[in-house]
């Protein structure tokens, strides 16, 4: 696996006139007001900037001309730069399967590793089983070795959600909700893992609670110990 960057190349099952751009050339959802023209995006695309969470508007790099779902656009997520090209390689791109989506991702590869495996997890098919291998083989890249750098990624990307409910549990103690992180990870759903680490770090914070008196507390004053100043004034 790269230590730098990652591309991947995914089959697009459906697509459809979801999006649209601006005069500025940023992809926006098909109603806003701004879209001057309609992009097909497809299900891949669609899926990545879900689970890409808190990225910069996309920008597009290719804007679609006669054939709408070829294009290519650009964002950003943190440390994490992502471009997505769809094209088509195979039947002049009359059917939706004749499409493929080239994902690019720059950054450090925890993270990137992360976008992958939850992207696979939220698809209702596998990215790299393409409807044409041979076609796909002789005109973009290896299909085996596309499927290789797919599971390379999901499984570091589980290995080092592993690592950090073991790094948890030695940390904190065995728990509910480590078993409970343990089977999210067997279901490949991330974000659940998250949540049951961070229950378990906020139900590990010590909080000190100041001794407090139902009743309240009498303050005693020294009458002696308080200077007398007269503020009044007499009327002459």
């Amino acid at each position: 696996m790269d230590p730098v960057k990652s591309i991947l190349h995914a089959q697009v099952r459906n697509a459809g006139p979801t999006h649209g751009y601006d005069q500025e050339g940023y992809l926006r959802p098909k109603a806003h007001p701004a879209n001057i023209s309609a992009v097909y995006l497809g299900d891949v695309a669609q899926t990545l900037l879900k689970v890409m969470q808190g990225n910069s508007t996309p920008t597009m790099v290719q804007k679609p001309g006669f054939d709408e779902q070829r294009w290519e656009f650009t964002t950003r997520s943190g440390d994490v730069v992502m471009n997505v090209r769809s094209f088509s390689y195979w039947g002049f791109g009359l059917l939706t399967r004749c499409y493929a989506n080239t994902i690019s991702l720059e950054g450090p590869l925890e993270e990137r590793a992360r976008v992958v495996f939850d992207l696979v997890a939220a698809l209702p098919h596998k990215p790299w089983e393409l409807s044409w291998r041979g076609r796909f083989n002789s005109k973009v890249a290896n299909s085996d070795e596309n499927t290789e750098s797919w599971l390379s990624h999901i499984g570091r990307a589980r290995t080092d959600l592993n690592e950090l409910i073991e790094t948890t549990k030695l940390a904190k103690g065995d728990c509910e909700d480590i078993e409970i992180a343990r089977n999210a990870l067997a279901d490949d759903n991330a974000p659940a893992v998250l949540r049951a680490l961070a229950r378990i770090e906020a139900e590990s914070i010590d909080i000190e609670v100041e001794e407090v008196h139902p009743d309240g507390i009498t303050l005693k004053i020294d009458e002696e110990e308080i200077p007398f100043v007269d503020l009044s004034s007499e009327e002459e």
